[in-house]
């Protein structure tokens, strides 16, 4: 009978044995947040090279952060788009790198890279908008000036949270690294937490509004079939790789089967509202209801994309 073999005889014993690290990487089909991850380090090290000791990001969030005096009444709306990758300390950014990396990986591979950069990107300056319009509410944000500055990657990444949410409401993460909770739980919480804190101007209640307002912007965006497909059609812009697969990619379904040969390949155009049709089902019923074939769909376009 066939014995197995002496430990020193086995593979992993051996002293020339290489072990295969050709497996798929942390960010592999994440590109998007890789990056995000990169340049927010990136920036905050050049925060820390380039202002003195004790002011830390006092001189960035001048010139780029996102405030009402020169954001909104300075029309200086290219602030709400800086703001989202300057932080203000090593917690701060630490923590947005993290969400990222948690949670960021797996909302781009459902959505493809270009939508979730556009999607990320707008729920950012959702979450600047939002605390724009509760600054100017009665009552609200009281604490806060026209000069106070808004800083972080918070805003997009809440936004983010809101994707997983609806992708994976039974899914189960660890709260304080520790306490095992599903998502759906977890995103309930935190989001009473959140309005407490602005509604009784609790601590950082500028960022939070920030937060809440990425956070619904993510929800209506994922609901709300046409802002979901207008964001799907803006991230495609300049997608095609030439002028010839553009004619292809928008000709009408007429012309299309009027001009081709019958196939067991479905049309791009066929392609095209078969995946609106998963994220509809997505945006209703979440992740966990697509079937197999669902799911090798939206994968495929998303490596199409």
């Amino acid at each position: 009978t066939a014995t197995s073999p002496l430990w020193s005889d086995r593979e992993y014993m051996q002293p020339d044995f290489k072990p295969n690290r050709n497996g798929p990487g942390p960010f592999e089909g994440a590109p998007v947040t890789k990056w995000l991850i990169i340049i927010n380090i990136a920036i905050f090290i050049l925060q820390m090279l380039n202002t003195p000791t004790g002011t830390r990001i006092i001189a960035f969030a001048r010139e780029a952060g996102f405030n009402i005096a020169d954001g909104i009444h300075g029309l200086q709306l290219w602030r709400l788009l800086t703001f989202q990758f300057l932080h203000g300390d090593l917690g701060h950014v630490f923590l947005n790198c993290f969400g990222l990396f948690i949670f960021g990986r797996h909302v781009e591979k459902w959505m493809t890279s270009r939508t979730y950069l556009l999607y990320y990107l707008l729920c950012g300056i959702a979450g600047g908008l939002f605390y724009t319009l509760l600054f100017y509410t009665p009552g609200i944000l009281s604490n806060a000036l026209p000069t106070t500055p808004m800083v972080g990657a918070s805003a997009g990444i809440f936004g983010i949270l809101a994707a997983f949410y609806l992708i994976a409401p039974e899914a189960r993460i660890l709260l304080f690294f520790v306490i095992p909770i599903k998502m759906k739980t977890f995103a309930a919480l935190y989001f009473i937490i959140e309005v407490l804190i602005v509604l009784f101007n609790w601590y950082n209640a500028g960022g939070s509004a920030g937060h809440l307002g990425g956070a619904l912007f993510g929800l209506l965006a994922l609901k709300w079939a046409p802002l979901r497909k207008s964001i799907v059609k803006l991230s495609r812009i300049g997608s095609q790789t030439s002028p010839a697969k553009s004619r292809k990619s928008t000709r009408d379904a007429t012309i299309i089967r009027e001009k081709t040969k019958p196939s067991s390949q479905p049309s791009p155009l066929e392609i095209s509202k078969e995946v609106d049709r998963i994220l509809d089902k997505i945006s209703e019923e979440g992740m966990q209801s697509l079937t197999p074939s669902e799911k090798k769909t939206l994968e495929q376009a998303r490596k199409n994309q």
